[in-house]
């Protein structure tokens, strides 16, 4: 395989904070593959086969979260697509690493240019485990019509059928009011069409820290941070966010996992 030009820069080191200030971190234009540390150009279509195509709205898109979930031996061919009628938006929750992670939202006429990561059977548990299916999210398979292939030209042009199913999660506790009832898009991920407001992730913790009562006059990265440290006081939080979540029905039905030892990524 031929490697990316300039693909280290989807690998970078990340402190901590980084992990979450970051997120959801960035992601190369188009198809790529991770192989064993390493990100290359996607140009061999028979990849693909016996794995199960699984779109990636957030920090799953991005090489350097594929390399944290699954390590330094695997190997993720990853293949464009456009997911429509939604958006991508903030969850009412924040994770276990200091994000404000993400979720697919209805959102009638908008259309996002995604990534779909195809997994063996070994790799889809593990993403089950890391996503903490049935308490954070529950994994869903996509209504036909709601997701786009989009072609490969260097490995063939359109080398997926446009009947290929493809799964995904959605969050299982509604979506983050961002005022007067409304979600807010990823400023870091674009739309076409898109009818909500964005916020960046800095934007979203702030506002979460003042939900929370955090003192405007302290860094709200430092409020974050101790959310990381301290399971009570993030779970305390995520509950008090989860009062005012917004939710609606999505182009999916869910489809029923079993999932043990999630407990680490909540």
């Amino acid at each position: 395989m031929t490697a990316l030009p300039d693909g280290d820069q989807f690998l970078p080191d990340q402190t901590a904070a980084q992990r979450a200030s970051d997120y959801p971190y960035r992601a190369p234009q188009g198809g790529f593959v991770l192989d064993r540390g390493q990100i290359h150009v996607f140009d061999d279509a028979a990849l693909l086969a016996g794995r199960t195509a699984v779109l990636s709205v957030g920090s799953n898109r991005a090489p350097v979260q594929l390399l944290r979930k699954f390590g330094p031996d695997a190997l993720v061919p990853v293949t464009p697509a456009i997911l429509h009628d939604c958006d991508i938006v903030h969850n009412a929750a924040v994770s276990y690493y200091g994000a404000v992670s993400c979720t697919a939202f209805p959102s009638v006429g908008t259309d996002v240019l995604l990534n779909i990561a195809w997994l063996d059977d070994d790799q889809l548990p593990v993403m089950h485990r890391t996503e903490a299916v049935g308490i954070a999210y529950d994994f869903m398979r996509y209504l036909t019509g709601s997701v786009s292939h989009l072609p490969v030209l260097v490995a063939g042009g359109d080398i997926v059928s446009a009947s290929q199913p493809v799964f995904g999660y959605a969050a299982r506790g509604g979506v983050l009011d961002a005022g007067g009832g409304w979600p807010a898009g990823l400023a870091a991920i674009s739309a076409r069409k898109r009818r909500f407001q964005t916020l960046s992730q800095a934007s979203v913790a702030a506002l979460v820290a003042a939900r929370a009562g955090h003192p405007p006059s302290q860094p709200e990265a430092d409020f974050m941070a101790g959310l990381v440290d301290d399971a009570a006081s993030r779970k305390a939080v995520n509950q008090l966010l989860a009062e005012t979540a917004l939710h609606a029905d999505g182009p999916w039905k869910i489809q029923p996992v079993e999932t043990t030892d999630v407990s680490a990524f909540l």
